[in-house]
């Protein structure tokens, strides 16, 4: 049975722990295997990952964070690092493993979002085995034996077995394929591109059905802290920890602003990024703080923080143009 890898890709995990972004890491990882050396801080701010927020109307949902939830993000990723790229919703199994199939025997990796390991943002994808019954690649849950217990390949990729059906199909799962390159946007674009596209990020109530998003989404965030009931402590607090995923990349706005010539933005994110790391300051993500989701009283440091980074969010729009 046919099998191809591509090997060495650079690793997808959480072993940085200030650059936690699925969907970032496997974007690097995927154009490093074709001779890109791209800088996470960078394709951060770039993909517009940095400024995005997304919270469930249903409330708590651990994929919050998930890219899929700001879709206009992946089209533009790619657009700004000069390539080419198709999306393609999970359909029958013939079809997308023929797309992922013809891609890894052009050397060319693939990233899924939506990714075919369980709870997965995103995947790279990087061979195929068995005929394309099983997948190989990288992911951060790949690790966690009870969202995924198949051994490793000999590789160290991940091996997903019957990778089509559960998980990547129930999630309507992308495949984004990269075509090859295209014209590098000049320095100018890249900034009027990536400010309309921050603009869309903060202004607009919600990119898909069910989901809050940006100035709407950190008051969502706030008000389900602060009202919504729950009996497991550490449910929560394992949502908030996947919430501050979007927090954390805030960080990476400034330096961007910079080397585009924006310090007026650049000092708005640095304040922003400041209340971010506060955040994380105020309910660590280390499962050490639980007993503050037995008190909202406790919570509302948290929830004021959310708020004054929404207010900050609102001053930045018109500065954008």
């Amino acid at each position: 049975m046919k099998r191809n890898v591509i090997p060495n890709l650079r690793r997808v995990d959480w072993s940085d722990t200030s650059r936690q972004n699925e969907y970032v890491n496997s974007v690097v990882s995927a154009l490093d295997g074709l001779g890109e050396k791209l800088d996470y801080d960078y394709v951060c701010a770039v993909s517009g990952s940095a400024f995005r927020t997304s919270f469930s109307v249903e409330g708590f949902n651990h994929g919050n964070y998930h890219v899929s939830n700001t879709p206009p993000v992946i089209e533009h990723t790619f657009a700004m690092l000069g390539y080419e790229m198709s999306q393609h919703v999970c359909g029958d199994f013939e079809t997308d493993f023929g797309l992922i199939k013809d891609s890894i025997d052009r050397g060319v990796p693939v990233v899924t979002v939506e990714g075919v390991v369980q709870f997965a943002d995103a995947c790279v994808i990087s061979g195929y085995d068995e005929d394309g019954r099983v997948l190989l690649g990288w992911s951060p849950f790949m690790d966690i034996r009870d969202d995924h217990p198949e051994a490793h390949d000999e590789t160290g990729y991940f091996r997903k077995t019957d990778w089509h059906s559960g998980y990547f199909a129930d999630c309507k799962g992308r495949i984004l394929i990269i075509e090859g390159k295209r014209e590098q946007p000049d320095k100018a674009t890249v900034l009027a591109q990536t400010l309309k596209l921050l603009s869309r990020l903060i202004r607009e109530e919600s990119l898909v059905p069910g989901q809050h998003n940006g100035l709407a989404a950190h008051k969502a965030f706030s008000d389900a802290l602060l009202t919504y009931p729950w009996d497991d402590n550490y449910h929560v607090y394992l949502n908030v920890m996947c919430n501050y995923k979007q927090y954390l990349d805030r960080q990476y706005a400034a330096k961007f602003f910079r080397d585009h010539d924006r310090a007026d933005l650049a000092d708005c994110y640095e304040k922003i990024a400041a209340l971010c790391a506060e955040l994380g300051r105020i309910i660590p993500q280390d499962f050490t703080a639980g007993d503050m989701f037995s008190d909202r009283e406790k919570l509302k440091p948290y929830c004021d923080v959310l708020l004054r980074i929404r207010d900050l969010e609102e001053e930045v729009l018109p500065q954008l143009g």
